[in-house]
């Protein structure tokens, strides 16, 4: 982290500068309101230390406006250096989420966190964020962990298993014998050939999903294949893919076979 002020707060400062100007708009608009009362019920009397007030305080409100200036920030170049992930992780720690920093990825378990410097966003998972505080941005994580698990084991291991039978054409499905092993990344490949798709479903989020199957090891397709995981360094082409879990704790997926039983 460099020694320059951190988004986080270089806008607590621009927002406390706003919050003069709000004060200030709030009287310069209270005396406007009591002017045009005067005029309502007539009171005219009152209607020239009304206009004076209203006069003083708009006076304030454009010395306010004056001194306003948008906050010299640079997104893509804290981006691009790390700054703004360091901030994000210091926001997580702070709010107790834990943040996994692995291999060039961030996962919030559940939740993939992707910086889009073209986009000037953070996407959480398919949401993409504009709001880029980090205090905030964690606490919207922090929510989107929250929601119920509503991850369909049978859903996805029926789109797996189309896949795989198009990478395992010998295999016949209605028999009892296993099918090969094939490898998750090849299955990934498979299904994410279209561009929107990868974009949509990238590794991140298609790993998130196979440590839920894994915690489900009973679970079937919709046509009663039982699903089994296999693999190892050792594995022709070692295609190993890792995720992270709540914990920070890594787990490696290689392939995945399916039978009849």
């Amino acid at each position: 982290m460099t020694d320059s002020p951190t988004l986080e707060a270089t806008l607590s400062a621009w927002e406390e500068q706003l919050a003069i100007l709000e004060r200030q708009a709030t009287a310069a608009l209270k005396s406007a309101r009591r002017l045009r009362k005067a005029a309502q019920e007539g009171t005219i009397a009152s209607v020239p230390a009304a206009v004076a007030a209203m006069r003083q305080d708009a006076e304030k409100l454009a010395d306010a406006v004056a001194t306003v200036e948008p906050p010299a920030l640079d997104v893509a170049a804290s981006f691009a250096s790390g700054a703004y992930v360091e901030e994000l992780a210091a926001a997580a720690k702070a709010a107790d989420v834990r943040l996994i920093q692995r291999d060039g990825r961030i996962t919030a378990f559940p939740v993939v966190v992707r910086l889009e410097p073209r986009t000037q966003g953070v996407r959480l998972g398919n949401k993409l964020e504009k709001r880029l505080r980090p205090s905030v941005l964690i606490g919207e994580l922090k929510k989107l962990q929250s929601r119920p698990n509503r991850f369909n084991a049978r859903s996805f291991l029926d789109r797996l298993l189309r896949a795989y039978a198009i990478l395992a054409p010998h295999w016949q499905p209605a028999k009892t014998e296993e099918g090969p092993l094939i490898a998750l990344a090849d299955l990934h490949a498979l299904l994410t050939l279209w561009p929107q798709a990868a974009a949509d479903y990238p590794v991140e989020e298609f790993l998130c999903d196979m440590l839920r199957l894994n915690r489900l090891p009973d679970s079937r397709t919709g046509r009663g294949h039982r699903f089994e995981l296999g693999g190892s360094t050792g594995t022709k082409g070692d295609k190993r893919l890792s995720a992270f879990d709540e914990t920070g704790a890594q787990h490696d997926f290689y392939a995945i076979r399916f039978a009849m039983d």
